[in-house]
């Protein structure tokens, strides 16, 4: 029940709450005050939000960390809450505590980073009806009271009293809110109870426990680095009590979870906000955050959240240890830790103590030996591995996913058309209940806005991802590791190797000759470029595993160095630009030594070539040596078809024999 209080112009408080007050003081300079009170049904659901309750605006930017809330799963809520729950008469039904954040508001309807101070006299009196014998004994000179920005607290020791004003605070649910919106639906559906509970139903009360973030009601928090923001603190109260209920999807965790190394370093690669664009970042709108899907070769996006985060995986390799307290495995990932992200050779630290050195003071006894568990990096440690990242990998790795020229089409496209910071990035950020609102809204004004300011450029964007491997993550992270060799294990100095632009140049040079479509033919051949490689060749259908991710890799690295070979070359020697001589160099062994795993690239592809379907019908007839020949002979034309310089004119019909055959067991 909402009052116009005499608390102020257009102020809107509700009734008074009546209930416990308490505090959570489990660390020094911390203390954490909230109120536990009982609600009807119809009152919980008339005062309280959920996250999607908040009015929808295409003006309002959202930052990553502010995306905190799930979305509604609708489908959770009606089959498993409502009609297997609530609507089960065999069930005893009971509901825990919905635990809600008092958040204050602007008048853009946007939740500020901190209540403002109040004047005292400007609070609404007590009692909050004259005729209320009752609330008036509140007006008590033992009374407490805390005032801020539309917030009313008064507690007589650990009996309290609350009320907020609705026009400047919101009563949001940062635990409970599919409770919440189940007890919502189940009243207002008219499959359910069509907006007026029953007698009986509207006896229960719920029980609702209220966090009061301002020091007026007794919040405390001395602790260094710190962010005290409402946002931030509502944040990690729902990452916390989210974490041992339903699992958080992927995604979610990543855009929340402070203390893991992978999500902070995944958000080093991106914008701190949707309608927002930088030159050497990810733009939030166009990456796909909203699921867990880490695919992006459909509708709009550049890339995917999910898919970061296995790039980021990829690059760190950082395994935790089957066992924390081996000491032998601990240090093995401490060194990998440092490998990765210290900088310019030296440890991950804080404030001047290296990681080493912490595991050996504590988390070891005075003999060195494991005393405590060592599973994952230290939170203090957190901010130098973050700049080791940003050092080490971030510049190179920015390059490929925005300069390599599909994504670069694609970012030019959507600045040409304003889709980052305009009305498509803002509409994209906003949840699908709020999509819904804003499409009835604006399409009611303008029957063609929704085909001509989002549908048309979804389509426009998804048209151009047609049929190319660079869309496809299975590829990307190939070309990432492709990158990592050349600016990580050769840190981008290595004169063979050269350096991220060679890569990007080479990387371009397959993209205009159409080398990257997915069906691209390979010329004199029956099967397609990609078969055997990455599509299955009995119906050219995408393979997704590891081991297609290994051989895309093999044949980028071969092509790479193949490229890099002739062009270092070419001044002095022309005797190398045949494919058969190139092969031959590449699977010889002591090649390894200026170019990296070009032996393993080798039989990996040999391998993947080296099967019955390649030999065709007849296969159970042909000699050894005659699939050796057929091998051979695809292997060449798969080679040059990825290096235009080799002179493919005096490539002979069959490749002669002198190609080295790797010492591996044929598929069947």
């Amino acid at each position: 029940m909402l009052m116009i209080s005499k608390g102020g112009d257009n102020a809107k408080f509700n009734r008074p709450l009546y209930g416990l007050t308490g505090q959570y003081t489990l660390a020094e300079g911390v203390a954490l005050p909230y109120f536990i009170s009982l609600m009807t049904i119809d009152r919980a659901i008339d005062e309280l939000r959920v996250a999607e309750q908040v009015p929808a605006s295409l003006e309002a930017k959202w930052s990553l960390k502010e995306l905190f809330q799930r979305e509604i799963d609708e489908d959770r809520v009606r089959q498993d809450i409502i009609k297997g729950y609530l609507l089960d008469s065999k069930k005893l039904k009971f509901f825990n505590a919905i635990t809600i954040v008092l958040m204050p508001k602007g008048a853009d309807d946007k939740i500020k980073d901190a209540f403002a101070d109040s004047d005292p006299s400007t609070a609404p009196p007590i009692p909050w009806d004259g005729t209320d014998t009752e609330d008036a004994q509140w007006n008590h000179s033992d009374a407490t009271n805390a005032y801020f920005e539309g917030v009313q607290f008064v507690s007589i020791g650990q009996q309290a009293r609350l009320r907020w004003d609705a026009n400047r605070v919101l009563a949001v649910a940062v635990d409970g809110q599919h409770r919440l919106w189940a007890l919502r639906s189940f009243r207002e559906d008219e499959k359910f109870r069509g907006g007026t509970l029953r007698p009986v139903e509207k006896q229960t009360q719920i029980p609702v426990l209220f966090v009061l973030l301002h020091d007026n009601a007794g919040f405390l928090n001395t602790q260094e680095q710190a962010d005290h923001s409402i946002r931030s603190i509502s944040r990690e109260l729902f990452t916390d009590l989210n974490k041992n209920a339903k699992p958080m999807d992927r995604a979610r965790e990543l855009i929340l979870d402070d203390k893991s190394i992978n999500a902070r370093c995944v958000r080093t690669l991106l914008t701190d906000s949707t309608a927002q664009d930088a030159p050497n970042l990810l733009p939030l709108s166009l990456v796909r955050w909203q699921d867990d899907s880490n695919r992006f070769d459909s509708s709009y996006y550049l890339n995917s959240l999910v898919h970061l985060d296995l790039l980021v995986s990829a690059l760190l390799d950082l395994k935790e240890p089957s066992d924390p307290m081996d000491k032998k495995q601990v240090q093995e990932l401490i060194k990998r830790i440092n490998s990765s992200l210290g900088v310019n050779g030296q440890e991950v630290q804080y404030d001047g103590r290296p990681l080493s050195r912490y595991y050996i003071e504590d988390c070891c006894d005075d003999e060195e030996e494991p005393l405590a568990p060592f599973a994952r990096l230290p939170e203090y440690y957190l901010a130098s591995a973050v700049e080791g990242f940003k050092k080490n990998f971030r510049p190179w790795v920015i390059q490929l996913l925005l300069h390599f020229k599909p994504y670069r089409e694609l970012l030019e496209y959507a600045r040409q058309h304003n889709l980052i910071e305009g009305t498509f990035g803002q509409f994209q950020a906003q949840t699908k209940k709020h999509k819904a609102t804003i499409k009835e809204q604006e399409t009611n004004k303008d029957t063609e806005w929704n085909t001509r300011e989002i549908i048309s450029h979804q389509d426009e964007i998804a048209r151009m991802k047609e049929n190319q491997w660079a869309f496809k993550a299975i590829f990307q992270k190939a070309i990432v590791r492709l990158g990592k060799v050349v600016e990580v294990d050769f840190e981008g100095n290595d004169k063979n190797l050269g350096n991220i632009e060679d890569v990007l140049t080479f990387l371009d040079g397959l993209y205009d000759g159409e080398i990257l479509k997915v069906d691209a033919y390979l010329r004199n051949h029956s099967f397609r470029l990609w078969t055997f490689i990455a599509l299955n060749p009995g119906n050219e259908k995408i393979k997704v595993a590891r081991t297609v991710e290994d051989k895309i890799f093999s044949v980028l690295s071969l092509w790479y160095f193949g490229s890099r070979k002739i062009q270092i070359n070419a001044p002095n020697d022309t005797a190398i630009q045949s494919s058969r001589k190139l092969l031959n160099f590449f699977a010889a062994e002591k090649s390894t030594a200026q170019w990296p795993g070009c032996k393993n690239a080798y039989d990996n592809l040999y391998r993947g070539f080296n099967i019955n379907t390649l030999y065709g019908r007849d296969h159970d007839i042909l000699s050894d040596e005659q699939k050796k020949e057929i091998v051979r002979n695809r292997f060449a034309a798969v080679l040059a078809a990825g290096i235009p310089k080799l002179n493919n004119e005096s490539l002979p019909e069959k490749i002669s024999s002198d190609i080295s055959e790797p010492t591996l067991d044929s598929e069947s």
